[in-house]
């Protein structure tokens, strides 16, 4: 009798040993999947892109459905202006993980810049639900309802951004911000207002060349040719992005022509047409 319980006792633990192993091999494919993920994170902090595109890699081979990883993909993809590839990686980690608010933010970010305003709404407008009072957040879903022609919502929207990054200090937003909805204000054809807005973004950052650009723009509109050529000339020396050099030229080849200056016109108007058509971002 203690023989045969003796002999049970062992095929239990064969069995038990049996059964474990799929699930121990599991466990252990996925705590090495989550090593070549802390491996590729720490490679890209570092901006060593290439390494840590092939250590994500490594990582969703062992494991396809681990989020972080898709998320850290799709970052080092938009470094590359690869959004398709973004968008792919962003799409399958909401689908695992619908309840949070960065993916969901990541993947309406990704879907806004490249153009998809339509399919990036809903994804932003989740990604407030789930993170109330996240001014990047309310940014881009300002951004978003701008690019969608929707006015009132914009202008909602870069309200309530300006009052977030006043209470959380955030003044690089901000001044992005304010450049976004006085160019919203000046398609409206209201530039007393977006004149304002843009002298605010001139105090927080005085050499941000988008807003220098803008206020070049005003000047312009304003037919102040000697304003427009100084803001324009300005714009042109900032190392800052978001206007092209190309929109400088030609704003500052209108401006020499307002103020009788053909030859300078003639100048800007060649660098322009000579300067490849870029999106601005």
């Amino acid at each position: 009798m203690k023989k045969i319980f003796a002999l049970f006792l062992l095929s239990s633990i064969v069995i038990s040993i049996e059964a474990a192993a799929p699930v121990q091999q599991a466990d252990q494919q996925a705590r090495t999947a989550l090593d070549f993920y802390q491996k590729a994170n720490a490679l890209f902090q570092q901006s060593q892109y290439e390494p840590s595109l092939a250590a994500v890699e490594e990582a969703l081979r062992r494991d396809p459905k681990l989020v972080p990883a898709l998320t850290l993909k799709a970052r080092l993809a938009m470094t590359a202006n690869r959004f398709d590839v973004a968008r792919n990686c962003l799409r399958q980690a909401v689908e695992i993980e619908p309840r949070s608010a960065e993916n969901q933010f990541l993947f309406g970010f990704a879907l806004y810049v490249d153009n998809d305003f339509a399919r990036a709404l809903p994804a932003l407008e989740q990604a407030a639900r789930l993170k109330p009072g996240d001014a990047r957040t309310e940014f881009y879903l300002a951004l978003t309802y701008d690019g969608l022609g929707l006015a009132r919502e914009a202008i909602g929207k870069y309200e309530l951004v300006l009052q977030l990054a006043k209470e959380g200090g955030a003044s690089e937003l901000s001044a992005d911000a304010l450049v976004a909805y006085a160019r919203l204000l000046f398609t409206l054809g209201r530039f007393d207002e977006s004149e304002k807005l843009i002298d605010r973004a001139l105090e927080i950052d005085r050499d941000m060349r988008e807003a220098l650009y803008e206020k070049g723009r005003l000047r312009l509109e304003r037919r102040d040719a000697n304003g427009a050529i100084e803001h324009g000339k300005r714009a042109l020396e900032s190392k800052g992005v978001g206007a092209t050099e190309r929109q400088i030229h030609y704003l500052l080849a209108r401006a020499y022509r307002l103020a009788g200056q053909t030859d300078l016109a003639e100048i800007h108007l060649a660098k322009f047409r000579a300067a490849p058509p870029t999106l601005r971002r």
